[in-house]
């Protein structure tokens, strides 16, 4: 029996759409349709029959540090607690221990030396668009954290054939039937820096046609440097994207909102993945 990943959805997060989901009226129905946006991602996603959400982000030095910073972790508990910061909502999410432990295996297998971690801690990058997912209707999680902060960080064409590897694992293990992917992360946004509070919208339609249109390709092979200066350190949470369009092996994806909401100092995009 080989397992089906029945759904997939890229999106932006920021701890801001939980701290403060209403801004000022010049940008009410900016946040309104990102919000409506959301609701449409939650919906296709509950309609499709998953049985748990794989859940592909970051970390910002809450879990992992210099410490202990791996490139990609999976984790492979069965219970996941939030940490309920920069103004999200504490909440635990339920894992599937056997599915995390199957996937970590044979990504190894595959050559992609991933950590498994037990006890992974989840910080905004995952909580936030889970919650706003999970508002109605929950399921369990398998959390991928993929190193997006601290150099070196994976190159972008690494990402995508990881994520290709984590969709062949994810159709050949047992636990579960039916599996969805999610990818979260950017657009444009600078955190910690100077230039915090801009926006590239230019950067953003550019990355939005490229990435709607299936040019996944073309996408992993952006200068990540160039990436990081023209649209922020932020930026560089497309890996995750590119993760889940390696996963769910789509064609394309469909543009459920893009917002450059500068209340939130970031550029919002949400899709769904197109088979």
């Amino acid at each position: 029996m080989t397992a089906s990943i029945v759904w997939g959805g890229v999106c932006s997060h920021t701890g801001a759409m939980m701290r403060a989901p209403k801004v000022g009226e010049g940008e009410g129905d900016r946040v309104a349709r990102v919000f409506s946006a959301f609701d449409e991602l939650a919906a296709s996603l509950h309609k499709s029959g998953a049985q748990v959400l794989v859940t592909i982000a970051t970390d910002h030095f809450l879990t992992f540090d210099y410490a202990n910073l791996p490139v990609f972790s999976i984790g492979t508990g069965a219970k996941f607690r939030g940490h309920g910061e920069f103004g999200v909502p504490q909440r635990d999410f339920d894992g599937v221990e056997e599915l995390g432990e199957a996937v970590h295996a044979s990504l190894v297998r595959g050559g992609f030396d991933a950590a498994s971690a037990r006890a992974m801690p989840l910080d905004h990058s995952f909580s936030c668009p889970l919650q706003l997912m999970f508002k109605t209707r929950s399921m369990p999680v398998l959390p991928i954290y993929v190193n997006c902060t601290v150099p070196p960080l994976p190159t972008l064409e690494r990402c995508l054939a990881f994520g290709k590897a984590l969709g062949q694992a994810l159709r050949a293990q047992s636990v579960v039937d039916r599996v969805a992917v999610v990818g979260t992360g950017g657009i444009s946004h600078w955190v910690g820096m100077p230039q915090t509070g801009t926006i590239n919208e230019e950067f953003d339609m550019r990355f939005l046609d490229d990435f709607t249109h299936g040019r996944f390709e073309d996408v992993a092979k952006y200068d990540s440097e160039d990436v990081i200066r023209k649209a922020g350190n932020g930026a560089a949470e497309i890996r995750n994207w590119l993760v889940a369009a390696g996963a769910c092996n789509s064609r394309a994806a469909r543009q459920l909102a893009y917002e450059p909401v500068h209340a939130w100092s970031t550029g919002i995009g949400v899709l769904e993945m197109v088979p």
